[in-house]
């Protein structure tokens, strides 16, 4: 599939006005997306931690896919297409905890390993079971994935480079930070009638957190942005003493990260990894936001929060736990409503108008050209 006019957009006209209104609501675009921005590259679909135990499985839609992330018997994750081997129905519809999975059409069951376990009545009226040799091609279809930061990615070709090479500029910014003591606060799931691009475009956006966010940020504070380009699928932000500026989020202080040193204690950054994952470190908290595409302008979001050790877990800190959940859930919810008017503004021809702001937009531009990139395969 051909969109000529995708084909026509020019860098240029990005650098000045940014990616052209129809872009964000045609369906034809988002057809193409599918494959090119969403099979080809690392995309995320959930959070380990949101698989706890034993049998948990998190179903996941996106971008016209249909997955399923399950915690095997062994602690370890596996990420398998939701789709039967039979006539293709869907094993799962909400997360769950099952110890084998069932499809509910024929009654073919799986284990959670994605091994075809049984088909009643194979062989129709020779009531046997299905043999090792018939079952070998029939287990569920896995897809490639990578976990980093408890986030984790898919890459539905199987074709794109490796995970480490795509986020190394990321991982060695963050080479301080000890992530494997992360414990989930929780995870909140979100619709909007809006378009992906435009939930990645804002959460990139620092010019709009003094004045849609003021009860979280400064416009002091926010002047003081970095912007950060680590590679060709990776962006970001950083306030050097942003947490520092900032009205405390809650009454007790949530420890830091564990070693941290002395001078990143006020540093907060956030990023975009292209194409859908949104991801906030903050000196006490982190923050990822997985945005799943579910039409031209429907988009689902996952936001996750987490604490940075097990001592910012416990008991003492519940108050302060609970007190951190709401503040970002707040911060979220109000670009949420924001972004349900943006759609019908921004796919308007006038606001083909608009003009970028050099002091502000440089991140916000170099995404829209990111995607230009993907779509028009250069």
């Amino acid at each position: 599939m051909r969109n000529t006019q995708v084909e026509k957009i020019a860098s240029e006209t990005i650098s000045k006005h940014g990616l052209p209104g129809f872009v964000f609501a045609e369906q034809d675009v988002y057809e193409q997306e599918k494959d090119k921005v969403f099979a080809q590259g690392w995309a995320s679909i959930g959070c380990a931690q949101q698989l706890k135990n034993p049998g948990d499985i998190l179903p996941v839609r996106m971008a016209g896919v249909s997955l399923i992330a399950i915690r095997a018997k062994d602690g370890s994750i596996g990420v398998f297409h939701n789709v039967c081997r039979h006539k293709g129905a869907p094993l799962v519809d909400e997360p769950c905890n099952k110890r084998t999975l069932v499809c509910p059409y024929h009654k073919w069951s799986f284990k959670l390993d994605g091994e075809l376990m049984g088909a009643p009545r194979f062989y129709g009226s020779e009531n046997k079971p299905i043999s090792s040799e018939d079952k070998a091609d029939k287990g569920l279809i896995p897809v490639r994935f990578a976990v980093w930061w408890d986030i984790i990615f898919v890459n539905i070709s199987g074709d794109a480079q490796p995970f480490e090479d795509f986020i190394k500029p990321l991982d060695d910014l963050l080479s301080d930070y000890p992530s494997e003591g992360m414990q989930m606060v929780s995870a909140t799931d979100y619709s909007g009638e809006v378009n992906w691009k435009l939930a990645v475009d804002n959460f990139l956006d620092g010019y709009h957190v003094p004045f849609v966010h003021s009860q979280a940020c400064s416009i002091e504070s926010a002047l003081g942005q970095d912007d950060l380009f680590l590679s060709d699928d990776i962006v970001g932000l950083r306030l050097p003493h942003g947490a520092s500026a900032k009205p405390a989020k809650t009454a007790k202080q949530i420890p830091h990260w564990p070693g941290l040193a002395e001078d990143k204690k006020g540093t907060q950054q956030w990023f975009g990894i292209f194409p859908n994952t949104l991801f906030f470190v903050d000196p006490v908290w982190v923050q990822t936001i997985v945005v799943k595409p579910t039409g031209a302008n429907k988009t689902d979001e996952t936001l996750s929060i987490y604490v940075t050790s097990e001592e910012a877990a416990s008991d003492e800190y519940t108050a302060e736990r609970a007190r951190l959940s709401d503040v970002l859930n707040e911060v979220n919810q109000q670009d949420i409503e924001l972004l349900d008017k943006l759609q019908h503004t921004r796919t308007s021809q006038v606001a083909d108008q608009g003009h970028l702001v050099q002091a502000w937009d440089q991140v916000n531009m170099t995404f829209h050209k990111m995607w230009l990139r993907k779509m028009q395969n250069t």
